[in-house]
């Protein structure tokens, strides 16, 4: 929906729902911010949202009332500390036993309830503002401040849960050393519903390819930067062999057009657009503005018949789109950086069964 709704999103919704699904647990509640952007939908202005059996959503209002990008949550964070506290003052007895924490500004949340109410705290980073340096670069204000936010929460949290070895040997010692003997990986699954239709993804893409009977390369990112989806059309232009045999579908987020506001996202995508006219590849490739989730199940489904499914990231945290690729057959070609160097052994016998 926007550069910021990525696999993390689908990580709490679908953590939240298998947890309420034990019979020991009583209820879940995912709590985020409230906020008033028709464009994205109304329910996120609702304050509660039940979304399965002993599973809500409930959104909390801070100072200002529309979407805010995820860097400009900071100023936000004193009205929804303030906002957090006073709900779980009001509930009494009936305050939850854990907190999970996902990201360093709701651990920030997250250890202020602990403070006042002694509620236990987990927190999963998913991704660290430190892997986003280069060797010897030196991070910008903003990002200081968030590597800092984030090596209080690996610091004084009750226990880390990860995604991956990389960040429990690697990633989270080297910010925390003492974090690591309470860091447990949790490799994430999914469950997709939505049964592939090869056919409905061909259909789908008719407008874009001038030979659907092709087998397709398939990405599926955000548009930010450190997916490197450039360097994909770029090497998909270098070789004309593989342009005979594939076309590229490369499916970066949901837009109506360009000039919406995110300037990440809009120079992201138009990135992909000159790639794909200077290498002179209309026809070839396919970069769709808008997709369901029922279209990223047939493009797997189609990815399968022969193609590849692709993740070119400088570092991907984990990377469920993997995952739910791996789960209809389709092979996989992934960055050696991060979670994917966890994923791809594995994948190979997911896709065997």
């Amino acid at each position: 929906m926007t550069e910021d709704t990525g696999g993390h999103i689908a990580y709490v919704l679908g953590a939240a729902m298998a947890q309420a699904k034990l019979p020991e647990v009583e209820e879940v509640t995912i709590v985020t911010r409230l906020f008033d952007a028709p464009k994205l939908g109304a329910v996120f202005a609702q304050a509660e949202e039940r979304i399965a059996p002993k599973c809500r959503v409930v959104r909390l209002a801070s100072d200002r009332a529309e979407y805010l990008e995820k860097g400009d949550l900071v100023g936000e964070l004193p009205s929804l500390k303030n906002a957090l506290l006073e709900t779980l003052e009001a509930k009494g007895a009936a305050r939850p036993d854990v907190i999970h924490a996902h990201f360093a500004d709701a651990a920030e949340l997250a250890l202020a309830a602990r403070e006042r109410f002694g509620i236990p705290v987990l927190y999963t980073a998913h991704s660290l503002g430190a892997e986003k340096l280069a060797p010897g670069e030196a991070p910008s204000a903003e990002l200081k401040a968030r590597i800092a936010r984030e090596t209080r929460a690996l610091d004084e949290a009750d226990a880390i849960i990860a995604s991956s070895r990389d960040e429990v040997e690697r990633q989270i010692p080297k910010l925390v050393p003492a974090a690591e003997g309470r860091a447990h990986r949790i490799g994430p699954g999914v469950c997709v519903e939505e049964q592939g239709n090869a056919a409905r993804a061909r259909k789908m893409l008719g407008g874009f390819l001038r030979d659907v009977s092709k087998p397709i390369i398939l990405a599926i990112a955000r548009p930010i930067r450190k997916k490197n989806l450039r360097r994909l059309v770029d090497a998909y232009a270098s070789d004309p062999t593989l342009q005979d045999r594939a076309n590229l579908v490369v499916i970066a987020g949901l837009r109506d057009g360009l000039g919406q506001g995110c300037t990440e996202r809009d120079a992201v995508i138009a990135d992909l657009f000159d790639g794909v006219d200077r290498h002179d590849l209309w026809g070839k490739v396919a970069l769709p503005r808008q997709h369901s989730a029922q279209d990223i199940s047939d493009l797997y489904a189609l990815a399968a018949e022969g193609g590849v499914f692709c993740n070119p990231a400088f570092h991907e945290p984990f990377g469920l789109t993997l995952i739910e690729a791996a789960q209809a057959g389709v092979p996989l070609v992934a960055t050696q950086s991060g979670g994917p160097s966890d994923i791809l052994p594995e994948a190979r016998f997911w896709c065997l069964d």
